[in-house]
């Protein structure tokens, strides 16, 4: 399911199809950088590289990552993501699904990028917590 505007998200499987036990979204990045450090209450999250290279941060650990490699990330550890190389593509899942397809669908309606305010508020609304700025690299 295409989440429309300028969202680089896909869902592959969606919380209807598992009663909002799993939510599976494809990634197609076309640009570096990535979310700010929060945190999911409620979800763990697993992401799978299909191509490029991402600089992944969980708790106080960075990783860097490359096509094939998996990474874990669970509920309630402070966590981010940043890509590195200029196109990127990976699978990545929240069990459970929480209201992430929806995070993702108000993300895909915005005309530009929202302000670290606005952007702190569309987390709340759907259940994480902005924590601190997005990776340097």
């Amino acid at each position: 399911t295409k989440l429309g505007g300028k969202s680089p998200n896909d869902i592959k499987v969606s919380t209807k199809d598992t009663n909002g036990d799993l939510t599976i979204f494809e990634y197609i990045g076309n640009e570096k950088g990535g979310p700010p450090l929060h945190i999911h209450p409620n979800q763990d999250e697993i992401f799978f590289i299909m191509s490029g290279s991402f600089l992944f941060k969980v708790g106080e650990e960075q990783f860097t990552l490359r096509t094939g490699d998996t990474i874990f990330l669970p509920r309630n550890v402070p966590h981010t993501w940043a890509q590195l190389s200029e196109q990127g593509k990976m699978y990545f899942q929240f069990q459970p699904s929480g209201k992430m397809e929806d995070f993702f669908r108000v993300l895909g309606s915005l005309k530009g990028a929202p302000s670290p305010e606005q952007g702190a508020k569309i987390f709340a609304d759907h259940d994480m917590q902005v924590v601190g700025p997005p990776l340097s690299f």
